[in-house]
């Protein structure tokens, strides 16, 4: 004779092998969409196109999509890539020889020289692929430019005239001119609408030495600042200077001044010198008081010597320590997305570093033997 179960004990036990569906369900229907999504977000794509044709990525247009230079033969195209669609679409033909290429700081406008039989030309063009402005200068050789980040009409051009001769300038896209700019470095770089920053070496080839310089675009004045500088680097509001150590012939001093001028903190990180020549590391910030990442050696390197060791890390000033991320092959530029997430990396920006993940992924296919 079967025992008859309770109501009670019966009800409870269909309410739990209810829930128990319900739960089942919801982790069989929801859960892997949710890490589909997560995945597809870190899927970065290789750039489809050849390593031959490959010329370089410039930059950043949005967090996630850059701008990269390619070309066959003596006509260059500029593309507009998305890491994680994967798609690859044309801006601009240049029908000539692409040398340099540069985004405006709002990201709205790209700046381009071309080379040519008779002396090279500048060219403003949207992200549509329309000009906007054009002017022929003499020299062929490749320009250094740094646009300005209030002003977007306003950018400085410098290259070497006769191999010796040292010319700075400013372009005004608006009227379309060229001013000459008082500057005896090759790099200076605005630190705001009118004013901007370099640092005179003083014919010190080794870099050890070197004076800081403020210029003003409105009367052509430029003040000394500050002795003892060699190198910075500036973004937004941070500015770090670099200078050999006192204390140790090994190592550089990386001080941080927040704001400009007042003291904040310093570093010392592993010195990296070519034939005794100082070799800066490679600064990047995605926006003001945001966190800065660097390229730096392990150990102080000699690279006419050695290849070196050396990682992407974060400064903290706080601790005087870098906190490192991931190794890395070189000493190579880097610039991070507006979204701290993803940084540029390489001679040519041919790696993305996930910061996140800690890894580097190549954006262009191998090399064929």
């Amino acid at each position: 004779m079967r025992k008859k179960v309770p109501k009670t004990i019966g009800i409870g036990i269909f309410v739990l092998l209810f829930a128990a569906v319900l739960f089942l369900g919801s982790c069989s229907k929801e859960h892997p969409k949710e890490t589909g999504k997560a995945e597809e977000e870190h899927v970065y794509h290789e750039l489809p196109i050849s390593y031959e044709s490959f010329r370089k990525v410039i930059g950043w247009l949005s967090d996630e999509e850059i701008l990269v230079h390619a070309g066959e033969m003596n006509a260059d195209t500029l593309y507009r890539f998305n890491l994680f669609s994967g798609k690859l679409t044309p801006i601009y033909e240049a029908g000539s020889i692409i040398l340099t290429a540069a985004i405006s700081e709002n990201k709205q406008q790209i700046f381009i020289q071309v080379a040519g039989e008779a002396g090279g030309e500048l060219r403003i063009i949207n992200l549509a692929g329309e000009e906007q402005q054009k002017l022929a200068i003499e020299t062929n050789g490749y320009l250094n430019v740094q646009w300005n980040p209030v002003e977007q009409n306003q950018l400085f051009i410098s290259y070497y005239q006769w191999e010796e001769e040292m010319v700075v300038q400013k372009w005004d896209i608006e009227t379309n001119q060229l001013k000459d700019i008082k500057s005896n470095s090759l790099t200076p770089i605005w630190y705001s609408e009118n004013l901007y920053l370099y640092v005179d070496n003083t014919g010190d080839f080794l870099l050890k030495t070197g004076e800081l310089y403020m210029g003003d675009i409105r009367n052509d004045e430029v003040t000394r600042i500050r002795n003892q500088v060699s190198g910075f680097f500036l973004s937004n509001d941070t500015f770090v200077t670099f200078s050999p150590s006192d204390f140790s012939k090994n190592e550089l001093l990386l001080t941080r001044q927040y704001p400009f001028m007042v003291d904040k903190g310093f570093i010392t990180v592993p010195k990296v010198s070519m034939n005794e020549r100082l070799v800066f590391p490679y600064l990047t910030q995605s926006g003001r008081k945001e966190a800065i990442y660097g390229v730096f050696a392990k150990e102080p390197t000699q690279l006419e010597l050695e290849t070196g060791e050396f990682e992407f890390g974060k400064l903290n000033f706080d601790t005087r320590k870098i906190e490192p991320i991931v190794d890395v092959p070189d000493n190579a530029p880097i610039s991070i997305a507006g979204n701290g997430r993803y940084s540029l990396y390489g001679w040519r920006f041919e790696y993305i570093i996930d910061l996140e993940q800690k890894k580097v992924y190549p954006l262009i296919p191998m090399e064929t033997p």
